[in-house]
């Protein structure tokens, strides 16, 4: 019997340095190659390390049966598992270690739990362009409740 091949991916992540930027929960992530190929969901776990410390690079070793020559954009979620799930991701990287090419998808932004973010290599576009369109006006819908101005005291300045 031959043994399957396996492909191996080095996924590091850059956890932000904001207060509260770390995270417990449990993270997983699927590359999208072209042509429609994607992984099964994997989880990124370091045993025995308490992985995704603010201001931390972290490092992942995946191994998968099917080789994606080119990873185009990412899907990665928390399950806000843990104490402390609120998690802020700097940018994820993932090395095709066969080949040596990197590939670079630019977050910058608070994970929510449960919720899959698709980022695309070198994630760079005008909001009409955007492929992703729906997770783009969640995030800016937030940024509206957040600084929404009221009046706090009758007769003051709008806060």
């Amino acid at each position: 019997m031959e043994a399957s091949k396996s492909y191996e991916y080095k996924v590091q992540v850059k956890t932000g340095d904001k207060k509260g930027a770390g995270t417990d929960a449990n993270v997983r992530i699927i590359f999208h190659g072209e042509d429609g190929q994607k992984s099964e969901p994997q989880t990124l776990d370091e045993f025995f390390r308490n992985d995704f410390e603010a201001g931390n690079i972290d490092s992942f070793l995946i191994r998968l049966e099917q080789n994606l020559d080119k990873i185009v954009s990412i899907e990665l979620w928390q399950d806000g598992a843990g104490l402390f799930a609120a998690w802020y991701v700097d940018w994820v990287e993932v090395t095709i270690e066969k080949t040596g090419d990197v590939f670079i998808f630019p977050l910058f932004r608070w994970i929510k739990e449960n919720y899959h973010y698709r980022i695309q290599h070198l994630d760079t576009c005008l909001p009409k362009n955007d492929p992703h369109h729906q997770q783009r006006e969640m995030e800016l819908e937030e940024k509206r409740e957040m600084y929404q101005l009221v009046v706090k005291v009758q007769g003051a300045p709008i806060q």
